[in-house]
């Protein structure tokens, strides 16, 4: 089962739950009042040093940074495959991080 811990208003926790959908994945939901600090809760800072958001939570795995959450489940569940082939596509991808 997929976990994410995000919050509303994050657009790198927007970017994730977009692939997510695209890829038409389960997952289940847990969202961060940023404005009551829930990020920083130490039971958050156990998940994500930084208590930054998006946290996603893969068999017992835990990912902490948006671009890297997106090609790991590009990796993980390929289809539809997201992330191109191309290394000059991958390039100008990369420039939305």
């Amino acid at each position: 089962m997929l976990e994410l811990y995000h919050a509303l208003g994050s657009l790198c926790s927007q970017k994730v739950k977009l692939v997510l959908a695209e890829k038409n994945l389960e997952w289940k939901s847990h969202p961060l009042n940023l404005l009551t600090f829930e990020n920083l809760q130490p039971s958050y800072i156990q998940l994500n040093s930084k208590g930054v958001v998006p946290t996603l939570i893969h068999d017992g795995k835990v990912i902490t940074d948006s671009a890297t959450i997106i090609r790991y489940l590009d990796e993980q569940f390929p289809h539809p495959k997201l992330i191109p082939a191309e290394p000059a596509l991958v390039e100008k991808m990369s420039l939305l991080d």
